[in-house]
């Protein structure tokens, strides 16, 4: 555990690498976001949360952009059909190139199920991990709160399976498949507990309401231990035994209109829908930054996209305390996702 000159060091960095409101204003109204023009001919391309919102619209460009299979995972079929149809027809591409399969990431057999699908496709080129939520409203899942359930343990449940998948398209089509999640700037204003129970369980620990004084954070905290595990799993692709090359990264597309908040209630969902209305981003804005990040090069493996750009680290990332409490982070997950299916880790130790 750390000790608390760590933690408040590890907490002073955060601050000063949090982006300024000038920073925001520009992000959010200023900065010009050019639409992708990358072609993806005879990639197969999957999209979770690919039913509305940054994944729907993700999907359009794809389309446009000569995929010649896109897998849509969502978690309703028939919103997923809908998006289908609405991808098809603005799109003016051929029906048969788009896929939906039933996806939820609260679902041990879903995921289950999602992967051995996958595993039977002839090639997969790009995973595009979008799914995510965010609420107000306190439920356990996984045996932790529900937005780390979802946006971190669900979300790399499925990216370890997928990992092998990739690394075999790379081998026998002798590219350079993508791994793209979908993050936030809010993990700079995210809260860490720096205490979280004697028998050091991070995910155990937010299974208590108690220990969740603001609703708010999970989702800014969320996005937070996303990061970690994503600079974790990184670096094992990068040191594989298997030669095969693979990009991960990351990218925050910015403050969009989506249907992410849809659970919120309330006197915080009127705020959250003010603000949102002055300065959110359109969807198809922010799936352009998606895109671009899904078909950059191998200097992208590790990155995180911000503001358009490939952003270095901030401290509580990369200095002596932030490598040690990503290492934490990264051990708890794995030892959570362990637990849930036992042998998932191993995958680990073969990529």
């Amino acid at each position: 555990m750390y000790e608390s000159v760590e933690y408040h060091k590890l907490l002073s960095n955060q601050t000063k690498n949090m982006p300024s409101l000038a920073n925001f204003f520009y992000t959010q109204l200023l900065l010009q976001i050019p639409v992708p023009t990358t072609p993806f001919t005879s990639k197969t391309i999957l999209i979770t949360g690919a039913s509305s919102g940054l994944g729907k619209e993700t999907a359009k460009h794809i389309a446009r952009l000569g995929a010649t299979r896109i897998i849509l995972g969502c978690r309703s079929i028939p919103k997923g059909e809908k998006a289908a149809t609405e991808i098809q027809s603005t799109v003016n591409c051929s029906p048969d190139i788009l896929e939906v399969w039933q996806l939820d990431l609260e679902s041990l057999e879903s995921v289950k199920t999602f992967v051995d699908k996958v595993n039977n496709l002839p090639r997969l080129d790009i995973v595009i991990n979008n799914a995510g939520i965010q609420t107000m409203d306190y439920t356990v899942s996984y045996g932790t709160e529900r937005t780390i359930a979802v946006n971190v343990l669900g979300t790399f449940l499925l990216a370890v399976q997928l990992i092998p998948r990739l690394k075999e398209t790379a081998r026998v089509y002798k590219t350079t498949p993508h791994m793209t999640f979908v993050g936030s700037a809010l993990f700079d204003v995210a809260t860490y507990p720096e205490e979280h129970g004697d028998d050091h369980d991070l995910f155990a620990w937010f299974g208590q309401r108690d220990n969740i004084p603001q609703m708010m954070n999970q989702y800014n905290l969320s996005k937070l231990l996303l990061l970690y595990g994503i600079t974790q799993l990184s670096q094992l692709v990068e040191k594989s035994k298997v030669p095969a090359s693979i990009v991960i990264n990351s990218v925050d597309p910015c403050f969009c209109k989506t249907n992410l908040p849809g659970e919120m209630s309330g006197t915080f969902r009127l705020f959250f829908k003010t603000f949102e209305a002055l300065f959110a981003r359109s969807a198809e804005e922010g799936s352009r930054l998606i895109v671009m990040a899904a078909s950059r090069g191998p200097e992208s493996h590790g990155g995180y996209f911000r503001s358009a750009e490939l952003k270095p680290y901030a401290p509580f990332v990369t200095s002596d305390d932030g490598v040690k409490r990503r290492e934490y982070v990264w051990e708890q997950l794995c030892r959570r996702l362990e637990s849930l299916q036992p042998g998932v880790t191993d995958i680990l130790s073969d990529i």
